[in-house]
Order: structure tokens, then C-alpha cells, then sequence
């Protein structure tokens, strides 16, 4: 297939979202061994960007029993995240069509208990120049200064590795350095836009594609796959 081909029939496909999930994230993933800026800071460099904002957390991940009405296709994930006082649990469902239309996402019975921290959003990832995986995914998340107790339902066993990473924001680009338990480390570059082509054209030509001339390696794979992968 061409590279235009590929364009428009992503293009298509963005014009036939339903209104439901107009939120997305734009992403490209790298492992720096094989080329591409090594630290999120000579990331944000190679951009001309300077850092806004720093952080770090120690990230795990958890092998869960799915909640009953899990729709068909659908994983569900379970993620924490723990930098100094501030703990943060997520469940995220993800799959690779459009999440059903009902229950809609207020109506949602999140596994974490009543939490008005829920997203719907669709995870555009960029293995290329006109080439993305994408995906769609429901979210809550449960913040506090202590940690967050684990729902019972779901029986979460961690799945015996975690990951330290850190996080650079430029307005609202974000790069991640991840830190993984097996030595290894990934890197991405991240900014939320409306799910539409305009969009999309923008994250190439501001992100995707100044870091491909410094010759990243995108990767296809997600953080939760990569940082949940224990082997």
C-alpha cells in the first residue's frame, strides 16, 4: 500500500467517528539503542522545546479478572502509579474497535468505586510517516496522598515488575523516558488533540517527523503492552 493510500484511508476512517470519541492521544514510541534523541530532555531539545514541568513514578502493572459486561475484544488493565505522596490508580479498557455505545461513560460503573475521573479516548500510535496502530479505550483513575486500595473484585496480582518513569511537559507535549524492569529503556512523545485529520497532520509535521530526521525507530507496541511485559 502507498503512502498515500495509507493517509487517506486513515482520513476515512477519522471522518467516520462517531461524536462519542472526539478525544485522542497522539503518540511515537522509541527504544534510543536503536537510534533517535537518548533522553526525553534532548527529545524536547531537538524540538526547541524547554521544560515546563518534571516528574517521576514508579509504574506497575497488574494481571486482573475481568469485570463482568467486558465487551468483546476489549482488555482490561490495571496500573499504578506512585511518585512521592501522590498514588494514582488506573483501570483502562482498550481494544481495537469503538467501545459500544452504551453504557455511556457517565453511566459507566468504574471497577475503582465513584470516581468523576473517566476518559474516553482514542490512542493513536505512529509507527511511521503516515502509518499509525490505533486504538480505543474507557478509563477512571483514583488519586490520593496514600495508597489506593486495590477493588477486591477484580483479584489483582501484580505481575512482578515495575517501571521507573519520568515525565517532561512542554505546554502540552509530554515525553517519557520508562525506565523497564528487564534494563531496556523507551522513550515517548505524547500530546492530546481532537480525534480528527487536522489533528493528526499537526502531530506529524510538529513531532513525528523532526524526530524521524534524527532517526528514530518507531515501535508498534503500547506503554501498557511494553511496561506490563514481565517475561
Amino acid at each position: 500500500m502507498s503512502k498515500l493510500s495509507a493517509v487517506a484511508l486513515a482520513t476515512l476512517a477519522l471522518c467516520a467517528l462517531p461524536a462519542s470519541a472526539a478525544d485522542a492521544e497522539y503518540a511515537v514510541r522509541w527504544d534510543p539503542r536503536q537510534g533517535g534523541p537518548a533522553t526525553p530532555e534532548d527529545a524536547l531539545r531537538s524540538l526547541r522545546l524547554t521544560v515546563d514541568e518534571r516528574s517521576q513514578m514508579e509504574v506497575t502493572y497488574f494481571d486482573v479478572t475481568p469485570p463482568p459486561g467486558l465487551p468483546e475484544g476489549f482488555t482490561a488493565i490495571l496500573r499504578q502509579r506512585i511518585g512521592g505522596r501522590h498514588h494514582e490508580l488506573t483501570f483502562k479498557l482498550r481494544g481495537a474497535q469503538p467501545l459500544p455505545e452504551q453504557p455511556a461513560l457517565k453511566l459507566w460503573d468504574c471497577p475503582l468505586g465513584p470516581t468523576d475521573d473517566r476518559k474516553d479516548e482514542v490512542d493513536v500510535g505512529f509507527v511511521a510517516a503516515g502509518k499509525t496502530v490505533t486504538a480505543y479505550s474507557r478509563s477512571c483513575d483514583v488519586n490520593a496522598k496514600q495508597a489506593v486500595p486495590l477493588p477486591a473484585a477484580l483479584q489483582a496480582r501484580p505481575k512482578g515488575c515495575a517501571s521507573m518513569m519520568t515525565r517532561l511537559r512542554s505546554g502540552k507535549l509530554k515525553i517519557e523516558e520508562w525506565r523497564l524492569a528487564d534494563g531496556s529503556v523507551l522513550i515517548e512523545a505524547s500530546r492530546p488533540a481532537p480525534y480528527n485529520p487536522k489533528s493528526m497532520r499537526a502531530f506529524e509535521h510538529d513531532v513525528l517527523k523532526p524526530l524521524l530526521a534524527l532517526n528514530i525507530q518507531p515501535l508498534d507496541r503500547s506503554k501498557s503492552a511494553i511496561g506490563g511485559d514481565c517475561r
